[in-house]
């Protein structure tokens, strides 16, 4: 199974790499769309998004609309090996973490306070290289979303963003990934009937 997902990867990542920066914020417009279109992430009072890596689908867009209705917006970190999410807010800056992905950075003394709870979260919005219907996904590798995932809530949301060309017919699935409820593209809504959580 690894050497399928690696070629997978790369493959995938190979395709995104070829976006131009025109290309990437057209697409991200029309993803964040039809995510802001989803009545459970216009109702999430405290939603996760990422900072796009490497041609990722730009998040920009869902963080403004969540914080101009007063939802709690956080990021991910990772911090002593563990992915944990912290609120971004005006007193936040961003700074390159561990894999060259951009991090919200907090001082010493609020990163207790800053840290928002996995138990907390109404919705996630999730990257990835590739998606399925069934709400499977393929990572990097470093299994930190799927751990993560796995101790938020029933009632929290797991929202996949991606390109239309990263959705695949059907991906490898492993035992302790963690399946999505919904995957949105440039193109489409995609509620996924597999995850057990809808």
């Amino acid at each position: 199974m690894g050497g399928v997902k690696t070629a997978l990867r790369q493959r995938h990542l190979g395709l995104r790499k070829q976006l131009n920066a025109e290309q990437v914020y057209d697409l991200s417009q029309k993803a964040q769309q039809l995510v802001m279109a989803l009545a459970v992430f216009s109702a999430a009072r405290t939603v996760g998004l990422y900072a796009p890596h490497a041609n990722e689908v730009d998040t920009e867009l869902l963080s403004s609309c969540a914080q101009a209705v007063g939802a709690v917006v956080a990021y991910p970190r990772i911090v002593h090996g563990t992915m944990e999410f912290v609120r971004f807010d005006s007193e936040c800056t961003w700074q390159p973490g561990k894999f060259g992905i951009l991090e919200p950075s907090i001082g010493a003394q609020g990163v207790h306070s800053c840290q928002v709870e996995p138990e907390l979260f109404d919705a996630v919005v999730v990257p990835g290289v590739a998606f399925d219907s069934a709400g499977n996904r393929l990572g990097y590798g470093k299994g930190f979303y799927d751990r993560f995932l796995a101790q938020c809530t029933p009632q929290c949301v797991f929202i996949g963003l991606a390109y239309a060309f990263q959705l695949e017919d059907k991906l490898p699935r492993e035992a302790h990934d963690v399946a999505l409820d919904y995957v949105v593209t440039d193109a489409k809504i995609t509620a996924c009937p597999a995850s057990s959580r809808i």
